[in-house]
């Protein structure tokens, strides 16, 4: 393949390896949805193991893709265009891609998994795509000295890239790298916004070498065989699933799932028309989330004025965004279970991951809050109607309402005066199609706690609670997956006993577990104390009675905020540091006698606009561990949460003056 004589050239094969990322991530996620993931589908104990693993694998293999449409997206935008996450709708059509490239939506079966593998060949392997995957003759060759951009052909996606790292030392080396990488690094993603590691900012021709090699090591085409290379890992499922077949010639470790499934009547047979319920339904919600996601990984190279004012900046878009991975799998992997169409019996349904025709971009942050508020609305409201055929969509139903009010608020402040936007109901009518004047859904609750059983403990996640500590995903990375698509909490991955002391390590009560082994579940501290942290909340770790707590919270520990500035009062939601809040950990000490009674029952009051009013016995910490101050169960403290004291941590009455606005009890 030539290298590019232009900017605008390179930046065509840029766009062109971004669509092949994206179509390759789709397409392994839709055959990892597909595999049987119960016993009662006809495994084995040792089958059920192995068809497990490898969605897992999968599953990473296209977090993989993800990385490298991340990094193309960084180097387009280093180039100084945009990213690119718009793609062709599957099943892809001849001549988009080389000949070689067939790229359509699939069920794990032995054709689909040998196409995974050749499409991931190096040169040197010798392999056969997939007999189910129709090839055409045809050949695209570029024409020289052309302003517009024709896409050349290549063997294998390697090919592709090694012309765009000669394309970028050829441009660089006429007219100095200066010249070429003139986009602003800001607003690339790194892999301490995405957990991408080896996600990286690209200013540089040896920033950019080091992403290429990357994906070309990592991924497809190599010059040789690697190990940890994406073609060795299929190459060791094809393995493994063919071991498996010669021990029990039945087995079939996937499910009936369509292929090509499509949401509009099929222009020919070989597509598959979703049309029974609920998998319709559904199916319109998954790409919803889908859709959406894209419009919010395009939204973080939009610049600060379009996120800055979410409760954590652009961190509150990655939250977002991660959120709806998660949404797709819990869909994807639920179609694999439904009929898809009564006309094609036996056929189960499939997320065809539709992209509409909509631009990805809005116009001004004030539309972007606008328009985002109402879509996460109505995608929270349709999602919660759905929970009945697929009960994991509950708690990302209640987060997406969470998600749609700090929109709501952005928008407000964007356009105090513009009207109030209508969100779709859940399950639109002809009779409520008829009533434009109907007012509009109500934004869902806070989210709903997250609740995973497992054999021996129960872990229960609150996230409206989370401070993002990460005594969770650090202490226990087996139960507690960061930043992974699906499921991520896997209770059966450590002890009982080392699930609670995780629990007891997260100091925002996020974290709670309830024992079914016997053993005990988390009892009140033996002495009831609050520690100061510098620049942040206040540590509850007490014997707690919270006004306006649900029976569901946990009772033992909380962070209650004390800048002000938390969008999820009376807990801390982290805004401190954006807010750059600045308050003592270390306050002076108050002369006290030691409490006869350290435990008991401490009430913890919001006062409506004021502080936070606490009676029973406790102790006060400094961030050192020093006792600052005793409370007896006699009298009573207020502690300040409007952010304005001049007597930290205590009340001083500065909330009358300054305007402080919070809910009370």
């Amino acid at each position: 393949m030539k290298a590019a004589t232009h900017r605008d050239q390179l930046i065509g094969m840029l766009t062109e390896a971004a669509e092949i990322e994206h179509c390759l991530m789709c397409t392994y996620l839709y055959g990892a949805f597909s595999l049987k993931q119960f016993q009662h589908e006809d495994l084995t104990d040792n089958e059920l193991a192995a068809v497990r693993r490898w969605r897992g694998e999968i599953i990473r293999i296209s977090t993989d893709e993800m990385l490298h449409l991340a990094l193309v997206n960084n180097l387009l935008i280093a180039l100084g265009a945009r990213p690119h996450y718009r793609r062709f709708n599957f099943p892809i059509s001849p001549g988009l891609f080389p000949a070689d490239i067939a790229v359509s939506l699939a069920p794990l079966d032995e054709a689909t998994l040998d196409h995974f593998v050749y499409l991931e060949r190096p040169r040197e392997a010798s392999e056969r795509d997939g007999a189910a995957f129709t090839k055409h003759a045809y050949t695209r060759q570029s024409l020289d000295n052309r302003l517009m951009v024709f896409a050349d052909d290549y063997a294998t996606v390697g090919e592709l890239y090694e012309a765009i790292e000669h394309s970028l030392e050829h441009l660089c080396a006429e007219f100095g790298e200066t010249a070429i990488f003139v986009g602003d690094a800001t607003l690339q993603t790194t892999a301490g916004l995405l957990n991408l590691p080896g996600l990286c900012s690209i200013s540089t021709l040896a920033d950019a070498r080091r992403a290429v090699h990357l994906i070309i090591e990592q991924g497809e085409g190599s010059r040789e065989v690697k190990a940890g290379s994406h073609y060795a890992r299929f190459s060791a499922i094809r393995d493994e699933w063919q071991a498996l077949k010669s021990e029990r010639p039945e087995f079939v470790p996937y499910r009936p799932a369509a292929r090509n499934p499509v949401m509009r009547s099929p222009l020919n047979e070989e597509r598959i028309q979703v049309l029974a319920e609920p998998a319709s339904t559904l199916l319109d919600a998954g790409n919803a989330a889908y859709g959406l996601m894209l419009r919010l990984l395009s939204l973080l190279s939009d610049g600060p004025a379009f996120y800055e004012a979410l409760p954590r900046g652009r961190t509150s878009v990655v939250e977002q965004a991660v959120l709806l991975m998660r949404v797709v799998t819990d869909v994807g992997s639920a179609l694999t279970l439904l009929p898809a169409n009564a006309a094609r019996p036996g056929v189960n349904a499939g997320l065809t991951f539709t992209v509409s025709r909509q631009a990805l971009s809005y116009p001004s942050p004030g539309a972007c809050a606008a328009l985002l508020q109402e879509k996460l609305t109505a995608l929270a409201a349709r999602m919660q109607s759905l929970t009945d055929s697929t009960p994991a969509l509950a708690s990302s139903a209640s987060a997406l309402g969470r998600f749609a009010q700090d929109w709501q608020k952005l928008a407000n402040a964007s356009s105090p005066n513009a009207p109030v936007t209508l969100a779709a109901a859940a399950a639109p009518s002809a009779s409520a199609a008829a009533a434009p004047t109907q007012p509009p859904a109500a934004v869902p609750a806070p989210p709903a706690q997250e609740v995973a059983v497992g054999k021996d403990v129960t872990i229960v996640f609150d996230g409206a609670r989370c401070i993002h500590a990460r005594h969770c995903v650090l202490g226990e990375p087996g139960v507690f997956l960061a930043n992974t698509p699906g499921t991520w909490i896997h209770p059966d991955k450590a002890t009982p006993e080392r699930i609670a002391i995780v629990a007891h390590n997260c100091p925002s009560g996020a974290v709670m577990y309830r024992r079914h082994d016997g053993g005990p579940d988390e009892a009140p501290p033996n002495v009831n104390v609050i520690r100061v942290r510098e620049n942040g909340p206040l540590a509850f770790h007490v014997d707690l009675a919270l006004a306006g707590a649900t029976e569901e919270s946990c009772k033992t520990r909380a962070t209650l905020c004390r800048c002000g500035q938390s969008k999820s009062k009376p807990y801390c939601d982290g805004s401190h540091v954006a807010a750059g809040f600045v308050a003592s950990g270390e306050p002076p000490t108050i002369v006290s006698d030691p409490l006869p009674d350290r435990r008991g029952k401490l009430s913890v009051t919001p006062l409506k606009d004021g502080p936070l009013e606490v009676q029973g016995n406790v102790e006060l910490l400094a961030g050192t561990g020093r006792t600052i101050n005793r409370v007896g169960a006699a009298s009573s403290l207020r502690l300040c949460r409007c952010g304005g004291s001049a007597n930290k941590p205590y009340c001083d009455g500065t909330h009358r003056v300054n305007g402080f606005a919070a809910d009370g009890q």
